[in-house]
């Protein structure tokens, strides 16, 4: 069965215009349901997001009297560039960032510490999602692991993938989709590939060879999500290392979608929420971090924006722990990363592979 690009695309891509917001006019923001005069909290997240975004907060607006507006400015790299050419004159209120983007952003300033007078469920949280130099917490988890068509791989008769060094195997040559370097995913591959091959993240140059060596069997070096569904859509690509959240829209489009949890295990890919420094709505956008990971929120976090929760007394319904993580055992197997030292490391890997490998 075949599926157009733009069906598949629609199940959970979108972007609309950003807008200005406005100051907070009045209340308390510390007391609970304080009445913040119709203000609007500009929110900047993932132009896919912006559905269930709104559909998660409108409990909030409705107890504070103000309106969530989204900025939907698309990558991580975009959104943090944005915020960092409007470091003087912030539009957005809250900034929504995988934690590798978000430790860039502490250390150029953009960000408010966390007023734990206002967000009171930080202890509820896995450790993980706490950030340790006191800036916003993750509020939800992805994994990234790899995802194959059965129906695909069985026209083709080969066997089906277990680990990320499989997917440079010539047998699946011109079917693999993989994360390009500048993206999130990209650098924790190059990882733990290089950890499976002998190295490190202090030593990549293992990975860094195999890939050099085999990159005309990769189709495609994909930067966003949108890419990865239309290869999938047409048929042009068959397997890739991808977010799990992406599950859903693509077995519902009719595609045998089929979730691996790699032998090197799933990248764990924590996003979180944090208060943009010398934003308009300083309180009221500490408020929406408390209300993003108290548990009334995170119960919702699944079913509404297919990420897993990381308040520890959060439920999920059963039928989404299939592809997504859930519980103590679950996360404590996801593979974490040094974001730090991959941060400091990242452009010289991405010179790398833009000369040697994705030419």
């Amino acid at each position: 069965m075949g599926f157009s690009a733009a069906s598949l695309a629609a199940l959970g891509l979108a972007a609309c215009d950003d807008e200005e917001s406005t100051p907070q006019t009045s209340g308390d923001a510390s007391s609970s349901g304080a009445d913040f005069g119709g203000a609007e909290l500009v929110v900047a997240t993932w132009g896919w997001a912006e559905n269930g975004l709104k559909t998660l907060a409108a409990d909030f607006e409705s107890t504070y009297n103000c309106t969530i507006v989204v900025d939907p400015t698309s990558g991580n790299s975009d959104r943090l560039n944005k915020l960092v050419a409007e470091k003087q004159d912030p539009t957005a209120d809250v900034a929504f960032l995988t934690k590798s983007f978000a430790i860039t952003g502490e250390g150029e300033d953009l960000f408010e510490k966390i007023d734990a007078s206002k967000v009171t469920s930080l202890d509820e949280l896995y450790d993980f999602a706490k950030d340790e130099n006191g800036y916003g917490p993750v509020y939800s988890v992805c994994r990234y692991g790899i995802m194959y068509n059965k129906t695909a791989l069985d026209e083709k008769g080969v066997d089906y993938p277990t680990s990320y060094k499989d997917l440079f195997d010539d047998r699946y040559a011109g079917m693999v989709a993989l994360p390009d370097m500048t993206s999130t995913a990209g650098p924790y591959l190059l990882v733990t590939l290089a950890e499976e091959l002998g190295g490190s993240q202090e030593d990549v140059s293992p990975a860094m060879s195999l890939l050099q060596e085999k990159k005309d069997n990769i189709n495609l070096w994909y930067t966003t999500s949108s890419d990865v569904v239309t290869a999938f859509s047409t048929g042009e690509d068959s397997i890739a290392v991808f977010m799990d959240i992406n599950m859903p829209s693509l077995s519902e489009s009719g595609l045998d979608m089929v979730w691996v949890n790699a032998s090197e295990g799933s990248f764990a890919a924590p996003a979180s929420v944090n208060v943009v420094k010398g934003c308009a709505n300083p309180d009221l956008a500490q408020l929406f971090v408390e209300y993003m990971i108290s548990k009334d929120t995170q119960d919702q976090i699944a079913s509404v924006m297919n990420e897993a929760p990381v308040n520890k007394n959060a439920t999920m319904d059963d039928s989404l722990k299939t592809y997504l993580a859930y519980g103590d055992d679950a996360m404590a197997n996801l593979k974490e990363f040094d974001d730090s030292y991959i941060n400091e490391h990242k452009s010289e890997w991405i010179d790398e592979f833009q000369r040697t490998v994705n030419v």
